[in-house]
């Protein structure tokens, strides 16, 4: 306690000393503790479910996926023989995303489900709330029990305990409720919201019987002692058995990739938020080498304090442990100061964009947050604390008690760690600054990339015909041409048009084919394209340019000869040298085997599922010709006119059917934007980073330059005395503290080569050792440095050489 009390009283006495010292720490800490908050939410908190770690996702391989495993889903068929041959697993279940609007409400909602099999219950582990899941019975029989999450509970039941046996209409189709699950169950982790959970076999009995209809993620939970390699291999080999059981299914399903759900589900942002991690430690370390430096520079002005306790008889252990304890100290109210500002951090990490990661629970300063940077605090201790206590515990007694002793024993020494210390924060400044510059080039060409399309003054809308009223596609194309009608003349709509799937809706569709001229080959050997439906006018609506032939419009009808549209990937890979308008492809359609499609269009490439990938080969086919229930609607409109356009549509599609419910408009550039959300997110928060690591390293060259040159006043006023011009005083000072930053770059320039290796994923169109971006850190970086040597260099101009001999 006197050592604590006496380590409060020395910072007292030292007040700008200290707050520059906690200021320090608090921005290192307190950045770390702000992206381990992040890191805490979306890498470390467990899944909700019991068990967690034995519940894994089963992808499924096809020979024409690309290397991707994760659009892998499988048809029903394939999940039920899994199931039966596998022997990995204590329980398995299949799951599609579903939807439907809640009808005789007072205001009409959609309600966002998941259809899936009777196991979902046993695979999470967690059971309802209220009640019970359905049976393997009631599921097969396709029964009307549905369990409702337990936000849907509290906002359609209000809470209400004896909702069991009530009926719920959703999309026209009555449910009986027989279960509610608790309030921190959602599944499929990754999505925003799970109003209710149905049982698969409701989904169309067609999608069920067919091999060749992919839809459904897959589920396990392993038996205990089984690893994800051996379930891999199993579920591999019966996947290589099926193959060579269905030859003719769309795709040749292989074999699998199984993970944990938990990496699954973060699998995608994880090396991001590592290599972010990485690089606001080092912001630590260049803290900690600051705060060590001021230490040191301190040291020189305690060095006869310490000679003194010396010679009363303390021991050297004695010593530093009150010089450690005053370490903690600073640490401890920096790592105080630190929880404030990651508070605030967090805050401004949801407004960068952090709501575009797989929360796995609210992202908050919370106990492990609060022990981490506890844990921060004391390890930073042992950084920035213990050299100075080493350095300043082993005086020169006898010369620092000689009357009228100025000098330091071990000035020399401290001056090497100082310059040491000034040379690290050089180096890991310019790793960050590369870095940070590489991000920032690579999210401007992600920026400037064309989507192929023009999403300016256009919105979009998604409308599902409900399954009880609409199953006959003759129904589906009825309705859907109706409600275009009304869209397409509303006022300011300049031009309207409708696809299933829309570009970055995160959902997408493909099919594999078979070109004319392609040598006869199995159906699972063919290869893919993505298969998107449209509505006349959608490339006019989203400004796609058509390159050759004439796009489909009205006058194609469901009993028409088959046509495409493809685009110009497809015509370069496939009709390599060939005119590809009138040439045929035939369409591996899961439902059946159709005639062959007449290309009639060639359209402009177009980006569907991201901005950084190329464009694949698309085949658009006309929606009089393959209807279904689901159309994204695009209107192209005048901007004036988006005001109260929302209350148009909806009566507009309200006008053909009271019931149907109309998604809220959204602007295409939105969707755009979602594909700039995490590059972002990547760039802002590694350029924050390095902007505090250069004013840190500023700082810090700073203070040792305007140290050296108090400590050598003396010097510098026998220089002038003996006919040194200032202006040469200014050459040697800068001169020198020119070498420790060139020392520091060109280090930091080899670690830089050899780690930014570690970003080249998160890269666009920039090359990890790009020149351009090197040569303009160690500009910016060495400007800055050398501008911050200039203003203690030009205090030496200023020396008087009476006033400095004085002393003497």
């Amino acid at each position: 306690m006197n050592d604590l009390r006496y380590a409060f009283r020395h910072l007292l006495k030292s007040p700008a000393f200290s707050l520059i010292a906690i200021l320090t720490l608090a921005l290192g800490i307190g950045a770390n503790s702000a992206i381990f908050s992040v890191i805490d939410a979306v890498l470390l908190r467990p899944l909700p479910f019991s068990e967690p770690d034995r519940i894994v996702m089963v992808w499924a391989r096809y020979t024409n996926d690309g290397g991707s495993y994760r659009t892998g889903v499988h048809s029903y068929l394939d999940f039920v023989d899994l199931k039966e041959q596998s022997g990995s697993f204590e329980a398995t279940a299949a799951y599609t995303r579903t939807e439907g609007a809640l009808s005789g409400a007072a205001d009409a909602q959609l309600l966002e489900g998941v259809a899936v099999t009777s196991g979902i219950f046993d695979v999470l582990g967690v059971p309802p709330l209220l009640g019970r899941g359905f049976t393997e019975e009631e599921a097969k029989a396709g029964g009307d029990g549905v369990v409702l999450t337990y936000p849907a509970w509290q906002r359609i039941f209000g809470g209400d305990r004896s909702v069991l046996g009530r009926k719920v209409n959703i999309s026209g189709r009555p449910w009986t409720v027989i279960g509610v699950m608790p309030p921190n169950w959602k599944f499929p982790v990754e999505d925003e919201k799970i109003d209710y959970v149905a049982p698969l076999q409701t989904i169309a009995a067609s999608a069920l019987a067919n091999r060749g209809s992919h839809f459904l993620s897959l589920v396990g939970r392993l038996k205990p002692g089984v690893e994800l390699a051996a379930a891999e291999a199993e579920t591999s080999a019966i996947a290589a058995r099926l193959a060579r059981e269905y030859p003719d299914t769309n795709a040749k399903f292989y074999a699998t990739k199984v993970l944990t759900l938990h990496r699954d589900v973060v699998g995608d942002v994880r090396p991001a938020l590592i290599i972010l991690f990485g690089a606001v430690g080092f912001v630590l370390l260049i803290a900690c080498a600051n705060v060590t430096n001021l230490l040191l520079v301190r040291a020189a002005a305690r060095e006869r304090e310490i000679a003194i306790r010396t010679a009363l008889g303390a021991s050297r252990q004695r010593i530093i442990r009150q010089l450690l304890l005053e370490s903690l100290v600073l640490a401890a109210l920096g790592g105080l100061g630190s929880l404030l500002l990651a508070s605030w951090s967090v805050v401004w990490l949801g407004a960068a964009g952090l709501q575009g990661l797989p929360h796995l629970g609210p992202v908050q300063i919370n106990l492990p947050v609060a022990l981490f940077a506890f844990t921060l605090a004391l390890g930073s201790t042992m950084l920035f604390g213990l050299v100075p206590a080493l350095q300043l515990s082993r005086p020169n007694v006898n010369e620092m008690l000689r009357q009228g002793a100025r000098g330091s024993s071990a000035g020399a020494h401290a001056g090497r760690l100082r310059a040491f210390f000034v040379v690290s924060q050089v180096s890991l400044s310019l790793l960050l600054l590369v870095s940070a510059g590489l991000l920032i080039k690579s999210f401007f060409n992600l920026r400037a990339t064309s989507p192929g399309f023009n999403a300016e003054s256009t919105v979009t809308t998604s409308i599902t015909l409900p399954r009880v009223r609409y199953a006959e596609p003759d129904a589906q194309i009825r309705v859907h041409q109706a409600i275009m009608e009304k869209i397409a003349a509303l006022p300011g709509v300049r031009a309207a048009g409708a696809a299933d799937p829309l570009p970055f809706s995160n959902n997408s569709a493909s099919l594999s084919f078979a070109v004319s001229g392609m040598a006869s080959t199995p159906r699972g050997d063919h290869p893919a394209a993505s298969y998107l439906v449209v509505q006349p006018d959608y490339f006019q609506a989203m400004q796609i340019p058509v390159r050759r032939g004439r796009v489909f419009g009205r006058e194609v009808t469901r009993d028409s000869p088959l046509v495409i549209a493809i685009n110009e990937a497809f015509a370069r890979q496939f009709f390599p040298g060939r005119h590809p308008i009138g040439q045929h492809v035939m369409i591996d359609r899961p439902e059946n085997q159709a005639p062959p499609c007449q290309v009639v269009a060639v359209v402009g490439d177009s980006r569907h599922d991201s901005l950084a990938n190329e464009t694949g080969p698309e085949m658009y086919v006309p929606f009089v010709q393959d209807p279904s229930r689901t159309l994204d609607y695009i209107l192209r409109i005048n901007r004036a006119e988006l005001l109260g356009l929302q209350g148009s549509v909806k009566r507009a599609v309200q006008s053909v059917d009271k019931d149907f419910f109309v998604r809220p408009l959204r602007p295409m550039g939105e969707l755009v934007a979602t594909q700039l959300a995490q590059p972002r997110f990547n760039m802002l928060l590694l350029g924050v980073f390095a902007g505090v690591a250069m004013f840190l390293a500023a700082i810090g060259i700073y203070g040792v330059i305007a140290y050296g040159v108090a400590q050598r006043t003396r010097e510098i006023g026998i220089r002038m005395t003996l006919g040194a011009q200032r202006s040469q005083m200014l050459g040697m000072i800068m001169r020198q503290s020119g070498m420790l930053v060139a020392i520091g770059l060109a280090i930091g320039l080899l670690a830089t080569l050899l780690a930014t290796r570690v970003i080249v994923s998160l890269l666009y169109g920039v090359a990890a050792a790009d020149p351009r971006i090197y040569l303009l850190a160690v500009a910016l970086l060495g400007g800055t440095a050398l501008l911050a040597s200039y203003f203690p260099a030009r205090r030496a101009m200023k020396v008087d050489p009476i006033n400095a001999l004085r002393h003497e």
